[in-house]
């Protein structure tokens, strides 16, 4: 059985952007010959038929010539998949992608080695054992990438009249899920505590310090109150949106102390 991991890299992401745009630049690449062979009513290119195309780039591109390689024949097995004379051509907003074959990848403690570059991770979880297979490649999240959420006391909360609320929304369940989703796509994942969060102005207050004023909605005599005007700075606060404004914020100081790797 095959497993697949993901991890988050902690720093080069300017080099792999800049890798994934040169990735980009070779899949355009065979795109045109491939074109060129239908406009001139050639064979069709094989993927070996692409990687001596290519063969000598790797050094004048920047990229690691198996990689070079690998986006070869991950086109004309793409091409040959679809059952189409030629694909799409990979722009800008293309998800960022340099693919590796598994054994250029090499483990280096609580990092990775590759094409003479040491990546870091975040240690979320250790390191697998055994072989890296082909298949790896670098391509990491340019959204939603670090998800906090509040830590919602949901026993406590189905003891009171909310009960049924609770149960409907099943807090506990998808926090769960979040956080494993979270982990295996290679995000960070936090909670965090959420008292006061609807309660402190996001826009002058500082959320992640308790003793800082609360002028908000307060009490259960109040949790109809959706909208509301901050008496210090006169900001006009959605609830749910100043709350997760909040959130969030505490997220990022906790993060900002530093994340401990193991």
């Amino acid at each position: 059985m095959k497993l697949v991991y993901r991890y988050r890299v902690k720093s080069l992401a300017g080099l792999l952007n800049q890798q994934a745009r040169t990735v980009n630049f070779i899949w355009n690449y065979c795109n045109d010959r491939q074109k060129d062979a239908l406009r001139f009513g050639r064979r069709w290119h094989t993927g070996f038929d692409l990687i001596k195309l290519t063969t000598g780039c790797s050094k004048e591109l920047g990229l690691h010539s198996g990689t070079v390689n690998d986006i070869c024949q991950r086109y004309a097995s793409s091409r040959a998949m679809s059952h189409r004379p030629y694909l799409r051509y990979r722009g800008r907003k293309a998800m960022g992608w340099v693919p590796l074959k598994g054994r250029e990848l090499k483990r280096e403690g609580n990092a990775f080695r590759f094409a003479g570059r040491t990546f870091r991770v975040f240690y979320s979880r250790p390191l697998p054992e055994g072989k890296i297979l082909d298949g790896t490649n670098f391509s990491l999240i340019a959204a939603f990438d670090y998800i906090v959420v509040g830590n919602v006391n949901a026993q406590g909360l189905a003891k009171t009249s909310m009960a049924k609320s609770v149960y409907d929304v099943g807090c506990s369940s998808f926090r769960t899920q979040l956080a494993y989703k979270a982990v295996k796509h290679g995000a960070w994942f936090e909670e965090v505590d959420e008292r006061y969060t609807t309660q402190v102005c996001s826009h002058c207050g500082e959320p992640f310090q308790i003793r800082c004023p609360r002028a908000g909605p307060m009490g259960i005599a109040d949790l109809g109150v959706r909208e509301w005007c901050c008496s210090d700075c006169g900001a006009v606060h959605d609830r749910d949106l100043n709350a997760a404004v909040n959130i969030l914020r505490r997220g990022r100081a906790t993060l900002a102390v530093g994340i401990s790797i193991l």
